[in-house]
């Protein structure tokens, strides 16, 4: 998962999507266009800063609504670290784990009543400056109305009852306090979901025949990225089902190689590219685990340059290489992995290298207990 650090706030560590470049470009553009279109006289430099302020008070507003999940979660009891900011901040918020349904409704409302709040002294301040015919007035109305708008529409949506937004999580927490039942709840927020989403991608058809054909086509994408998401879901409950009761300890190899930070990279890439050695190698000097060096980083480097690239040169160390303890859930390596992009993560206990995880373990150790389990297409 590509993100960017953007700071901290209140302790939290704030990282952003790769995915808002794109449409923070796009916004931008956008908005120029309509400013320009709505006012010819408007200069093109401030079009263009309209454009750039709108982008980023945007942004400024997902941060906003994450970091509401984020304090109410924190104040609810669930230790929460680092945000991070997609396009839709109700992406990121399943990470943000509760223990009681109750804590899951306030954490999901949270976010969504922010954005609301904040879109409605936005779309206020617009309305303020309104009879103001400066150029800076103009520009903060222009800016806040854009804003506003786009906050209430950010809130409203993520109400919809389709897991993952925050209405689907609303959802899974009311059947859970019904059921009792974390996972019963979570497949039932993902039918809830998967018939949201149909529907609206059938609104969005008829929409391209009988309203308007662009509009009907984004309302109609939208609806099939829910019910894609729903089925995502609906597979993941089935994954944790899967998993229930496995630890790293269970799926780890024991027999591991280790080197040093010193070696240059020709001594072993040939075998970790072709598929000899393992595909991820722990870093060790002495009995100190010092990184991670795997085929990903060593895809990266071109072979002329082997010879004289050394292991410390390249490998992944510090905060980006999360570090298991042999109790761990495998669905928390599995986690882990995903968000570190790496091949493998290493398995440390009292201090010393146990172990070390691998992606295709985990696949071996799934196919296995879903075939005991009598599940299909894994």
């Amino acid at each position: 998962m590509s993100t960017f650090p953007l700071g901290r706030i209140a302790g939290l560590s704030i990282r952003v999507h790769a995915s808002w470049a794109i449409i923070l470009a796009l916004i931008v553009v956008t908005v120029a266009a309509q400013v320009g279109s709505l006012d010819p006289g408007t200069s093109q430099p401030m079009r263009w800063g309209i454009g750039v302020a709108v982008a980023v008070a945007f942004l400024l507003s997902a941060v906003a609504h994450e970091l509401a999940h984020a304090l109410v979660a924190r104040r609810r009891g669930v230790p929460t670290t680092t945000i991070v900011v997609y396009f839709l901040g109700a992406a990121a918020t399943p990470a943000l784990e509760t223990t009681r349904p109750r804590d899951e409704i306030l954490t999901a409302l949270a976010g969504p009543l922010a954005s609301i709040a904040l879109g409605a002294v936005l779309l206020g301040v617009a309305a303020a400056v309104e009879s103001t015919d400066t150029s800076l007035a103009m520009a903060v109305g222009s800016t806040a109305l854009v804003v506003g708008t786009l906050d209430v529409a950010l809130g409203l949506l993520n109400l919809l009852p389709a897991y993952p937004l925050d209405g689907g999580r609303v959802v899974r927490a009311m059947a859970w306090s019904r059921t009792g039942d974390p996972r019963a709840a979570l497949r039932t927020a993902a039918s809830v979901g998967r018939a949201v989403g149909l529907t609206i991608a059938v609104l969005g058809v008829m929409g391209i025949f009988l309203i308007d054909s662009i509009d009907g086509l984004m309302i109609a994408l939208g609806g099939w990225f829910l019910t894609s998401t729903a089925r995502g879901v609906e597979r993941r409950a089935s994954l944790d089902s899967v998993l229930d009761g496995l630890f790293v300890r269970d799926v780890m190899e024991r027999d591991v190689t280790t080197i040093p930070p010193g070696l240059t990279i020709d001594t072993f890439a040939s075998q970790v590219l072709g598929g000899s050695a393992a595909l991820a190698l722990p870093v060790v000097r002495g009995s100190e685990l010092l990184g991670l060096i795997g085929a990903r980083q060593l895809r990266g480097i071109r072979q002329d340059r082997w010879a004289t690239v050394r292991v410390e040169d390249v490998m992944v160390t510090g905060s980006a290489l999360p570090i298991l303890g042999p109790g761990a859930t495998v669905q928390s390596a599995i986690d882990d992995l995903a968000r570190s992009s790496l091949d493998g993560l290493p398995v440390v206990e009292d201090g010393l290298l146990t172990g070390m995880v691998m992606r295709r373990a985990i696949a071996d150790a799934i196919r296995v207990r879903a075939a005991s389990a009598g599940l299909a297409g894994w």
